[in-house]
Order: structure tokens, then C-alpha cells, then sequence
């Protein structure tokens, strides 16, 4: 009797130690897909603080030939706009291989553009979302860390994508300026002539509205910068690539 209990015990601490073994296993395979996915979730931040740099000088590019036009406003010429705009560039396109191009080359119509211009707001979030819907965000263990990143893609995206959106209407108000003033003649004109000679105080409360908004945007977008930055620094604190 004593043997067979002893052999029941030994088959008892050898499938207990198997499961324990088991379990560690699985414990240090899921900390390592935790953060390996935190390290790459790192990764995408560190690239939308690159994306938020230029972002913001862009943004501050806008402001300061809107608040150019504003200050010179009677004397002010498309032509002036123009020169402007090739020191302080923001109107752009995208090589294949996401490079930044600056348009610098106008047309009659440019003027429009160079004051309609919005930039749209799209910064990378991929892979949060994957995250998120895969429940590895609410694993990250560090409360302080989990805020911060729930914050910057949730309250200050959406407060910075709603200037963004006011933006676009200010600037749908200003498109609507160039149509109705260029709707008044039955010849072809251009926006840079419309611009030239029939600048008026509607157009003038409608950029002042628009510098104000760009103002909240570059504070908001410093803001979500720091944000960024201070996420960054935690992760590179507490997770290190695995070798």
C-alpha cells in the first residue's frame, strides 16, 4: 500500500510539474508576443513623430503666409503669394516611395489652392488598432504607459482631427468666395485675377478665421508631439527587443 502511494505521488508531482511547465512555457511565449507587439507598436509612434514634425512646420508654413496676406492685404498680389510660398513651402505631392515633393510651379488658378490648402491630417495607426481590437493593449501591466498611448490615439486624434475638419470648412467657405466673385463675369478670369482685384472684408474675416484655427492646430499637434515622444521613451524604458 505505502508503494502504491508512493508511486501515486510521484505520477502526482510529475504531472503537476509538467503542467507548471506548461504553463511557464506559455506565460514567457505570450510576454514575449506582448512585447514584441508594445516594441513594434513603439515602432509606429516613432514614425508618426517624424509624420508630426513635418506636419507641424507645414501647418506653421500656412500660418505665416496666411497671416502675410492679413497684414498686407490691400497691396498684396498673387505674384507676392507665390514668392511667399517658395520659402515656405507646404502644398505637396508624394513620390512612390513616400518621399515629400513641394509644389513650386503656379498657374492662374494657384492662388486658390494656396489659400484653400488644408493638409490633411493621416498619421499611421495600424497597428493600434490591431492592438486594441486584439485585446494586447489592456495586457501592458504599466497603468501610467497604457493611458498615455490610449490618449494620444483617442482624445488627442480626435481633437486634432476635429480642428482638421473646421479647417476644411474654412476653407470650403474661401473655395465658395472664388466662385461666387468669379461667377460674376461672363468672360473667362482667373483666381489670380479675382485675387488681385477684387480682394474684399469677406475675404479678409475668412483667413483671419482660418490663422486662428491653424494656431489651435500647431498647439494641439506640440502637444500630441510631446505626447508621442514621452510614449516612446516608457517603451524604450521597459521593453527591449528580443534577440
Amino acid at each position: 500500500m505505502r508503494k502504491l502511494l508512493l508511486d501515486g505521488f510521484v505520477i502526482f508531482l510529475s504531472v503537476f510539474a509538467s503542467f507548471s511547465i506548461d504553463n511557464y512555457r506559455d506565460s514567457l511565449i505570450e510576454k514575449e508576443i506582448l512585447n514584441e507587439s508594445v516594441i513594434t507598436l513603439g515602432d509606429e509612434i516613432s514614425s508618426n513623430i517624424l509624420y508630426t514634425k513635418e506636419h507641424i512646420q507645414q501647418l506653421k508654413n500656412i500660418r505665416y503666409l496666411t497671416n502675410q496676406v492679413i497684414e498686407n492685404f490691400k497691396s498684396i498680389d498673387a505674384k507676392s503669394v507665390f514668392i511667399m510660398h517658395d520659402s515656405n513651402p507646404y502644398i505637396h505631392d508624394f513620390t512612390i516611395d513616400g518621399q515629400i515633393i513641394y509644389i513650386k510651379k503656379y498657374e492662374e488658378n494657384s492662388i486658390n489652392q494656396i489659400l484653400t490648402w488644408t493638409n490633411a491630417w493621416e498619421p499611421e495607426i495600424v497597428f493600434f488598432q490591431s492592438m486594441l481590437n486584439s485585446g494586447k493593449l489592456l495586457e501592458i501591466k504599466n497603468k501610467k504607459l497604457r493611458k498615455e498611448i490610449e490618449s494620444i490615439y483617442t482624445k488627442q486624434e480626435e481633437r486634432i482631427t476635429g480642428f482638421f475638419e473646421i479647417n476644411s470648412k474654412n476653407s470650403e467657405l474661401l473655395n465658395d468666395w472664388f466662385s461666387q466673385n468669379l461667377d460674376q463675369y461672363d468672360y473667362d478670369i482667373s483666381a489670380n485675377q479675382i485675387f488681385n482685384n477684387s480682394k474684399d472684408q469677406r475675404l479678409k474675416n475668412l483667413l483671419k478665421q482660418k490663422k486662428w484655427i491653424l494656431q489651435q492646430r500647431v498647439s494641439n499637434l506640440d502637444n500630441y508631439l510631446q505626447a508621442l515622444q514621452n510614449v516612446v521613451l516608457l517603451i524604450s524604458t521597459e521593453y527591449k527587443k528580443l534577440d
